[in-house]
């Protein structure tokens, strides 16, 4: 492993970390890109700078100033300046350690003069590295590069105290295990479970973000086993039924975040309630009513799947946006036949499906000599239906339906 691949993040930040030592203080770079650096990942272009200082925050405001363009202070009282010099944006915590107190959503920080007790209050390991700048070494006093090396999971305290901390990274264990293929220590894995309810205090939004992050990864399966077998997975999911079968569905549906969501809660109760659930959860509006679709649309095709091409036109059209994740979901669910095939072929075979009608009302009520009223969406609806069970009209044929139709009509 090599700190090779920081070599640029080194030079930019040298002019910064050279006001630091200037004024008597050290400044190191935390946090993932050190630990990307040492799994050889490529550097993103659009990483934030993190850094650690012994400097404290009126003290980090006043190197700043000069060599920031854009200064904001609103973290100063958790011992965070923000900055952004171009288009790189920067962030500089004093040294710390912080903890929520029981029953608290709030947490309480205290300044630290070491780089080695700022470290010992993260996460894990692999995120406990820094690199001192600019030409300093590798701080790692909890062996992270030699658990990255060996793809182990471990706090750098006692779990029990780490997940104490912040019960949230409990939700970070699953997700960086599954991300990076690691094993979890047992003693990890028995705090999980001990501390499950700890999860309680955390507020929705910041649950509801990481679920996001762990649903946006490569392979998030393993993290959700970690999830259900812990106990955390119904705390964060709400009722989810057997969640081996959850993380079953969620291996078959591709890379959508949403439609894993959807493959995960398929289980859950109704359309209806899965919306509900995840509004409580603080999902986006968006998103809940994305996966009450999908699902909605899956659920047919299993019970009630297509038995024609007439039936599987209004499937496709009834799924409209979702029709791809919804074909995923059903498949993932249970056995639908060639549905997949079926609708890539009335898609292909039928463009304009989930288009507008080939005749919009103002030709309709000119066709038919109507005002507007409910006799024009009647001939709207009908138009619709005749469409899906007679396949793609043209504009011909769907006047001479609508004026036999008309003839059909009951008068006075």
């Amino acid at each position: 492993m090599s700190l090779e691949p920081l070599t640029p993040v080194r030079e930019e930040a040298r002019e910064l970390a050279e006001r630091f030592a200037a004024g008597g203080h050290r400044v190191f770079l935390v946090g993932g890109v050190v630990r990307d650096a040492l799994l050889d990942l490529p550097l993103d272009t659009s990483f934030d700078l993190d850094l650690t200082t012994d400097a404290q925050p009126p003290t980090v405001k006043s190197i700043l100033e000069g060599w920031a363009d854009t200064l904001w202070t609103q973290g100063e009282r958790f011992g965070t300046i923000g900055a952004r010099r171009g288009d790189r944006r920067v962030e500089i915590t004093t040294h710390r350690t912080e903890r929520y107190q029981p029953g608290s959503r709030k947490p309480d920080v205290d300044f630290a003069d070491a780089i080695e007790v700022d470290l010992s209050r993260r996460d894990f390991t692999i995120n406990a590295m820094a690199v001192e700048l600019p030409d300093g070494g590798l701080v790692d006093p909890f062996g992270g590069a030699a658990d990255l090396a060996n793809r182990r999971l471990r706090t750098p305290l006692d779990p029990e105290a780490t997940f104490s901390d912040d019960p949230l990274r409990m939700l970070r264990a699953a997700r960086f295990l599954a991300q990076f293929e690691l094993t979890a220590e047992p003693a990890l894995v028995a705090a999980m479970i001990a501390m499950a309810e700890r999860l309680s205090i955390v507020a929705d939004e910041r649950i509801r973000d990481e679920l996001d992050r762990l649903l946006s990864i490569s392979k998030p399966g393993p993290g959700f086993e970690m999830l259900f077998q812990t106990g955390l997975g119904e705390r964060v999911l709400g009722p989810v039924g057997d969640g081996t079968a959850a993380v079953g569905r969620l291996s078959q549906v591709g890379d959508d975040p949403t439609t894993r969501l959807a493959a995960l809660l398929a289980d859950a109760g109704t359309p209806a309630d899965v919306q509900r659930a995840l509004a409580e959860r603080r999902a986006s509006t968006t998103v809940s009513r994305a996966v009450a679709a999908i699902l909605t649309s899956a659920h047919q095709a299993v019970g009630q799947p297509p038995q024609d091409v007439a039936e599987l036109r209004r499937w496709v059209v009834n799924a409209g946006p979702h029709v791809d994740e919804s074909v995923a979901v059903a498949s993932a669910m249970g056995d639908v036949g060639l549905l997949a095939a079926d609708v890539a072929v009335l898609v292909e075979a039928e463009p304009d499906l989930c288009g507008p009608p080939v005749l919009d009302g103002e030709e309709i009520m000119g066709l038919l000599e109507l005002e507007p009223g409910p006799a024009v969406g009647a001939a709207v609806e009908e138009l619709r239906r005749h469409r899906l069970d007679s396949g793609p009209l043209s504009p011909d044929e769907a006047r001479a339906h609508l004026l036999a139709w008309r003839d059909f009509l009951p008068t006075g």
